[in-house]
């Protein structure tokens, strides 16, 4: 499909005021959103991310990107000649309040298709609600649960729990390591990781000798970090988001326990260093080759869409972007893809959805009716901190 030339638009001083707005995430709209394309009518789309509570350090990033992505695809001629407009609305990082978020979306806003959220549980409840109505989601949850068993018109754009898991277990098989000890968040998030570190381990070799959890919230996890040091656990294999796994990694360091520690892709974003601080040096994680941009081989198959997506996020925000951002970025990506596979016909997305190939910075994506994530493990990798930064592990 050509795209059309773009034309600039004046917006009236009320709409300013509503860009203001939006940087709560309370439903306005950036004016670039509304768009420069062709004055027709706007592909309304609704994103709840979570930009306060323990998530926002997801929530965020997403919302950033999927900010700059909309002004590219406008000045580009939108879609099919339509702008994209997108509506956000904050969950708070609660699985009600997402749902309460998405029903103001469909109802008032009226918008076509999801994304969102950022956290698994608050994702969970969006997910019902939103293949009760038959309107498209696309989330930015890790948890396998999300996808899988597959359901008609949801699709996520995170390496899955199931993929980190069989990442770190290779790893751990190529360096002799059979006994291990989980403490994991005991949110949607952690217990899926759980489950898959339970469901894998025999086939990879793995004996778990220790099961600990923790909340999202707590403030100190020494308890159950004595208990693991008590065992004859190899590594520690910790899942949550942050801020828990840096506090997991301090108090283990305080507790002098001296066996490697290795988080989940929840944590797998510069807030984790600036967390951890010193106390980080050592610390192993899976993740996507977006948390390391400058380390990716020039051949790779995402080496031109992560280079795009970082300049173009720095220039916007001035920081360098992580996966989470990554996940938003992909996730807007796709569901424009959808959109001109199905040539603007919102109503067609579900069906479409399940045949679209992209390349993205979080991996290869390729949907089909039996699998609405895409990815696979080879497109994650094992890193360090090492000197305070993120380090391929070769």
């Amino acid at each position: 499909m050509k795209k059309r030339q773009s034309r600039k638009w004046l917006f009236p001083i009320a709409l300013a005021s509503m860009v203001l707005l939006s940087a709560c995430g309370g439903g306005a709209k950036p004016a670039a959103e509304a768009g420069a394309a062709g004055g027709k009518e706007p592909i309304k789309l609704g994103a709840v991310f979570s930009l306060t509570g323990p998530n926002s350090p997801l929530g965020v990033p997403e919302k950033q990107a999927v900010e700059m992505l909309v002004k590219e695809i406008n000045g580009a001629g939108g879609v099919d000649g339509r702008p994209v407009e997108v509506v956000f609305e904050d969950d708070k990082s609660d699985n009600t309040e997402a749902v309460k978020a998405v029903k103001k979306l469909v109802s008032k806003e009226k918008v076509v298709a999801l994304l969102g959220s950022s956290g698994s549980g608050p994702s969970l409840g969006m997910a019902e609600f939103s293949q009760a109505e038959k309107i498209p989601l696309i989330s930015m949850a890790a948890a396998d649960q999300m996808t899988n068993p597959v359901r008609a018109g949801i699709f996520k754009t995170p390496h899955t729990d199931v993929h980190g898991t069989k990442r770190i277990y290779k790893y751990l098989k190529e360096k002799g390591i059979t006994k291990i000890a989980l403490l994991n968040d005991s949110n949607p998030y952690g217990s899926g990781w759980t489950q898959q570190l339970q469901k894998y381990a025999p086939e990879y070799g793995i004996t778990i000798v220790a099961e600990e959890k923790y909340g999202t919230k707590d403030p100190s996890m020494s308890s159950q970090l004595t208990k693991i040091k008590g065992t004859d656990a190899q590594a520690l294999i910790v899942a949550g988001t942050n801020p828990g796994p840096a506090t997991i990694v301090k108090e283990a360091k305080q507790l002098n326990l001296s066996i490697p520690i290795i988080s989940s892709h929840g944590s797998a974003n510069s807030k984790f260093l600036e967390l951890v601080g010193d106390a980080g040096e050592g610390v192993l994680m899976v993740a996507g080759k977006l948390l390391v941009p400058d380390q990716i081989e020039a051949n790779d198959p995402q080496a031109a869409i992560v280079k795009k997506f970082v300049d173009g996020y720095k220039a916007a925000y001035h920081v360098e972007p992580d996966g989470f951002a990554g996940y938003g970025y992909d996730g807007l990506n796709l569901m424009v893809e959808g959109l001109k596979q199905a040539g603007g016909d919102a109503s067609k997305l579900n069906e479409v959805l399940e045949k679209v190939k992209y390349v993205g910075v979080t991996g290869e994506f390729v949907f089909s009716a039996e699998d609405h994530n895409g990815l696979t493990e080879d497109s994650m990798i094992m890193v360090e901190v090492k000197d305070g930064k993120f380090q391929i592990l070769k």
